[in-house]
């Protein structure tokens, strides 16, 4: 009996052995990556400024006169407005990761106002350019803008993010020091304006790149297509001539800006952690083979 267990026993260890030689010709298993983390959602208040420039677009100025006077042929030659800088502020809250809202108000400094109309100064039946007078007007116009806006967050690229969005809301525009010198013919005489003000549906498209300086402080820059609908100048009163047409006009506000904005969330956004090291485990026991 006792030779039987140790021929039994012999045997476990030959076969443990051969066992161990066979595991030690093996590769290592494959490393087990981890997954990467999902994107945490988060939303919550915050604040934002915004500074930029705006190149105004040729604007669409129509004239009406007094309804017992009548005006052979008038067109606008040339008309334009300078450009102008703005400075804005706001309050929004960040639904998610990709939907925002925010309502903003902006001041935008004066811009100058350039026009040259002319009309037939001749006889009702003469050419249309037959006989022209000239009235050059200048002026400023400036607007308070005031927006309610909707963002996507459509892309997230690490930091960076691509974002779309649109607003409408109203604008208070005004037109000052007015002026108006007549030249050609019977037309020569200087008149002015009243300061004028009013409020005009106002709306905005734009598309941008926001920066995560940190989780909660973001840098924006951004085009913006932004229309102030349009603005009523007071009548225009002449001097130096007996007759006078009490000229309004009507002039359409338009600009293309580029701004550069921050936003601070008020939120405890959480940071986008590392990956954690890839799990290697670890190698089973050499064996030698003789």
């Amino acid at each position: 009996m006792g030779k039987l267990n140790a021929l039994l026993l012999a045997g476990a260890v030959a076969f443990g052995a051969i066992g161990s030689a066979h595991a030690a010709d093996l590769p290592y298993p494959p490393a087990i990556e981890p997954m990467a983390p999902e994107p945490v959602e988060f939303g919550g208040w915050y604040l934002r400024g915004d500074v930029g420039v705006g190149a105004t677009l040729r604007p669409d100025i129509r004239s009406t006169f007094d309804a017992d006077v009548t005006v052979p042929n008038p067109r606008f030659d040339e008309r334009s407005l300078g450009d102008s800088a703005f400075v804005g502020g706001g309050v929004g809250y960040q639904l998610n990761n990709w939907l925002r809202f925010d309502a903003t108000g902006e001041y935008r400094t004066a811009e100058s106002y350039n026009a040259v109309e002319s009309y037939n100064s001749g006889y009702f039946n003469t050419p249309r350019d037959g006989s022209r007078s000239y009235d050059t007007y200048t002026g400023q116009v400036q607007s308070t803008v005031a927006l309610a806006n909707v963002y996507v967050d459509a892309f997230h690229f690490h930091r960076a993010t691509l974002f779309f969005g649109g607003g409408i809301g109203g604008s208070f525009n005004r037109v000052s020091n007015l002026t108006d010198i007549g030249v050609g013919g019977s037309n020569t005489g200087f008149g002015y304006a009243r300061e004028r003000s009013g409020v005009s549906l106002a709306y905005q498209g734009t598309v941008g790149l926001a920066y995560d300086i940190t989780p909660n402080a973001k840098l924006e820059i951004a085009y913006r297509y932004l229309d102030r609908g349009d603005v009523r100048s007071g009548a225009i009163n002449c001097q130096n001539t007996s007759t006078c047409p009490h000229e309004v006009q009507k002039i359409g506000l338009a600009s293309q800006d580029v701004k550069i904005g921050m936003r601070w969330l008020f939120a405890d956004v959480p940071d986008v952690a590392p990956a954690p090291a890839p799990y290697y485990p670890p190698a089973p026991p050499l064996v030698r083979k003789d």
